[in-house]
């Protein structure tokens, strides 16, 4: 794997300058937690409004919040009607990209993205659904016994990060396992056995996915003018995230004909997918535009799955009277050789939803950002240029109307009464489960997603009873409206005396 530290006087200034934020800050911490400061606050906060605003940062800080913007932000207006939902997800004005630009810094980390631009939303919208949603699952039981090969490859290089315990087995970091299982997984479907099989495209895979989330971090902690100071530094100077342009950028242009992978794998990844799809449009004005929509892509398909494997796992870690129902039902269906066995596991399916719907990873959901004003046609909302329009997901999730007893577990919680109800399914996209969007706009990859997830849980559930090293180990913290796993958390898996 490349080199990803500085290289000898590299980015001295840049240094130089968050050395000295990162000093003001701690200065300001310390003042913060001192008694003779809260008198005068109001004198500091008078004379330069930025004493105000890093004090109200570092109090949160000390106050557990963690995050707080250096300025007030748009307004957030919340809408939780199906009609609504419906509605604010289909106008073109409410964008979703232009939310996400906001939240991760487009305009550093990925290559000067044009999100803002009304049609930019349809056209891509339309393309990465044909992709991914259209063909996607024909692609996926395609490759489904290359999947599986590469979860045995994939577990052998995570056993290796384990130590043994007593009584017999093995503790394992839960998230770097997850993460790493998860990445190397879902790349095979991205591009193939061969790129996949080098470390070092694999490394800059993980590493940007990674600087995507901390610039993501950092970006909501500083003020904006120290945004590409700060990107250059977290990542490198964009190395990971340039590499892979530069090499997506050859696979799907000069460099397609060359590019050395099994036909019958190739012609099912994303990849050469998303090279064939585009030909036929005017949109697409050449490789480097696909390979900036392939970054996108790309960070959306690997964060997501493995945050949610990682919080599935230790639910199934902690609850042993489900670990046992869930591999009876793995055994009664006989062995999973295929993707539509292991797909139709209504209680797998169902557990995995019940936690999510329990534990999702952001209290709220379906993030437009309105480009322009916009009113809703029933008169009742009226939405400001520069507003978020979303649903409060954590507390329609815990709605005794929509779930009853909202707060138990219950992993049979989806398994429908009536067998032609689809309700069950993990990937099913509906108002009052929003983990996947809605409408045109709902994320075409959730299959790609829940074949990570199902093919860890089965396969580790077949050859190991699992619990939590630690009850009272931490789960997971808060960062503003995200959930995020501690890396600390780690699992014990021992072997079945019979392994079906």
């Amino acid at each position: 794997m490349h080199n990803m530290g500085f290289e000898h006087g590299e980015n001295t200034g840049s240094a130089l300058l968050l050395v000295l934020v990162v000093g003001v800050a701690l200065l300001l911490y310390h003042a913060s937690t001192s008694t003779w400061l809260p008198p005068f606050e109001k004198q500091l906060a008078n004379f330069h409004p930025a004493f105000a605003q890093g004090l109200a940062v570092f109090h949160d800080f000390r106050l557990g919040k963690f995050y707080k913007p250096w300025k007030s932000g748009p307004p957030v207006v919340l809408v939780t009607s199906k009609k609504h939902i419906a509605e604010f997800s289909e106008v073109t004005c409410l964008s979703q990209q232009a939310v996400y630009a906001d939240m991760f810094g487009f305009k550093h980390t990925m290559e000067n993205l044009e999100h803002d631009r009304l049609d930019h939303k349809v056209v891509r919208n339309r393309f990465n659904n044909r992709l991914l949603e259209v063909k996607g699952p024909a692609h996926l039981e395609a490759l489904y016994p290359n999947f599986v090969s590469r979860f045995e490859d994939s577990w052998n290089k995570a056993m290796k990060n384990g130590r043994a315990v007593k009584g017999g087995g093995i503790s394992i970091p839960a998230t770097n396992m997850c993460r790493n299982l998860s990445t190397r997984m879902i790349s095979l479907i991205f591009f193939g056995e061969r790129l996949t099989s080098d470390e070092t495209f694999v490394g800059e895979l993980m590493q940007y996915s990674r600087d995507m989330v901390n610039c993501m971090i950092a970006f909501q902690i500083t003020p904006e003018f120290l945004s590409p100071i700060i990107h250059r530094i977290i990542t490198r100077g964009g190395r990971a995230m340039k590499s892979l342009t530069r090499q997506f950028t050859d696979i799907m242009g000069t460099g397609r004909t060359s590019w050395n992978e099994t036909k019958s794998i190739k012609e099912c990844t994303i990849l050469h997918n998303m090279t064939t799809l585009s030909e036929s449009s005017s949109y697409w004005t050449g490789p480097a535009m696909n390979a900036q929509n392939m970054l996108g892509i790309w960070f959306a398909a690997s964060h997501q799955p493995w945050m949610n494997l990682n919080f599935i796992l230790l639910e199934v870690c902690a609850r042993p009277d489900w670990q046992e129902a869930l591999r009876r039902e793995i055994e009664d269906n006989g062995p999973l050789d295929d993707y539509r066995k292991l797909d139709g596991l209504q209680l797998l399916d169902s557990f995995m939803k019940e936690t999510v719907r329990l534990h999702p990873l952001d209290t709220l959901g379906i993030r437009r950002k309105a480009v322009l004003p916009y009113n809703f046609t029933d008169g009742t909302i009226k939405v400001p240029q520069g507003a978020t329009v979303c649903v409060p997901a954590y507390d329609m999730l815990h709605d005794p109307s929509r779930y009853p007893n909202p707060q138990k577990f219950d992993g049979a919680r989806f398994i429908p009464k009536n067998q032609t109800n689809d309700q069950v399914r993990f990937t099913k996209v509906a108002h009052d489960f929003p983990m996947w969007g809605y409408g045109s706009l709902a994320c075409p990859g959730r299959f790609h997603a829940a074949l990570v997830i199902k093919v860890v849980l089965s396969q580790l559930l077949m050859r190991y009873d699992m619990s939590l090293e630690s009850e009272k180990a931490g789960r997971k913290w808060s960062w503003e409206t995200f959930a995020m796993p501690y890396e600390s958390t780690r699992i014990v898996l021992r072997e079945r005396s019979q392994v079906s």
